[in-house]
């Protein structure tokens, strides 16, 4: 793709926030574009380095003229770039190896071969072979190998990885979210962008920003399904709680009911699935969120006084009940159970002394003496 006469409307994204941005007023937007916007947005001409301003900023503003003043690769260039990155990796992995590294000790979490996806982690190579020249004796030849291509190695992926944050931060505008900060989305854009690199295999044919979209997307969702809610939902289930959202606005823009039955014929659910996520809790949120932009008040502030949970008072009579069990423990047989009884201590409810008399074989008269002479040992108990 042409990196000439295209939109260029995330350099302009990239102007005007270099010196407005906060990296939190953001508003959510739909994350279903396509991928082929996103190739047209990141795909941009480059910028003269003083668009920006040289003023001190915010460390998001910071970042961001950074990276408006990073060049990008054209097609050629990314290429040959991935292809030697690739070779270098497999100089340094044949030099490892001589020295009796396992392939198995290097390869990327999740990963059992290497494959069509590639799999070596990048980050236990670095580490690998910094260990082999600070710890092990190795031939001065070797050595001067294995420096060499760490050097080349390390240059051609800071590249290949620079070249490429634009890339980040057009695919984490899409998926702006108040719970997470904007930086925060960057970050985790950012290692799916390394994931891409570590698992790309230029020989397959197409641009590396095609492949690294996927990776970079999903490191971004899965941190949104992470904190998206208190109470965390496999992301099976979020997907398809995204897929009937879509499917009921879809169905009511056509004018039809958007029934259970209309709702999985659109998604292609089962209609007991569609039912049982239906019935799902809506979010869960925390009394102690903030509702003002001073972070001065939150939600328990406004909670109804029936509602709210005082802890104190909880610990207070669990107190209470534990030490009036132990007192009523302390009575006589007969004293223990007619005040057991008359107080509803045994049952959930209360009985009389005629009642309490004919349980226990007694006259009426005779269980309330007996009720008495117990409350008078629990007040000398309690003095």
């Amino acid at each position: 793709m042409s990196r000439v006469n295209i939109n260029s409307r995330d350099d302009e994204w990239l102007k005007e926030n270099g010196t407005n941005l906060t990296g939190d007023d953001f508003q959510q937007e739909d994350p279903e574009q396509s991928m082929q916007t996103s190739q047209n947005a990141i795909e941009d001409e480059s910028a003269s380095d003083d668009s920006l301003g040289d003023n001190v900023g915010t460390p998001m503003q910071n970042y961001l003229k950074h990276l408006y003043r990073l060049d990008l690769l054209t097609p050629e260039e990314e290429h040959t770039t991935t292809c030697l990155l690739r070779e270098l990796e497999d100089k340094i992995i044949a030099l490892l190896q001589k020295r009796g590294t396992d392939l198995v000790d290097l390869r990327s979490e999740g990963v059992e071969q290497r494959g069509s996806t590639g799999a070596y982690d990048h980050g236990l190579i670095i580490a690998r072979a910094e260990a082999v020249l600070d710890g092990e004796k190795i031939s001065q030849r070797d050595r001067s190998a294995l420096q060499n291509l760490m050097k080349r190695f390390k240059e051609q992926r800071k590249k290949l990885i620079q070249c490429n944050l634009r890339l980040v931060i057009a695919i984490a505008k899409r998926f702006r979210n108040p719970s997470v900060p904007f930086i925060d989305l960057i970050q985790e854009g950012n290692v799916g962008l390394m994931k891409a690199i570590e698992r790309f295999k230029p020989q397959m044919g197409y641009r590396f920003s095609t492949y690294a979209y996927w990776w970079i997307q999903q490191e971004i969702q899965l941190t949104l399904r992470r904190n998206d809610d208190l109470v965390r939902q496999p992301a099976n289930v979020q997907d398809d709680l995204r897929n009937i959202y879509r499917a009921i606005n879809q169905v009511r823009s056509e004018g039809l009911p958007a029934s259970d039955e209309n709702i999985a014929k659109q998604t292609g659910l089962d209609l007991e699935r569609v039912q049982s996520l239906l019935k799902l809790p809506g979010p869960t949120s925390s009394l102690d969120d903030p509702i003002s932009d001073d972070q001065s008040s939150t939600r328990l502030d406004y909670a109804p006084a029936n509602e709210m949970f005082n802890t104190d008072e909880l610990v207070s009579n669990q107190e209470l009940a534990q030490r009036l069990r132990d007192a009523v423990a302390k009575l006589p047989p007969r004293q223990r159970t007619v005040l057991s009884l008359r107080y509803g201590l045994i049952s959930d409810r209360d009985c009389s002394f005629r009642v309490i008399g004919e349980q226990l074989g007694l006259s009426q008269e005779r269980a309330r003496q007996l009720h008495s002479d117990a409350l008078r040992q629990l007040k000398r108990q309690w003095r």
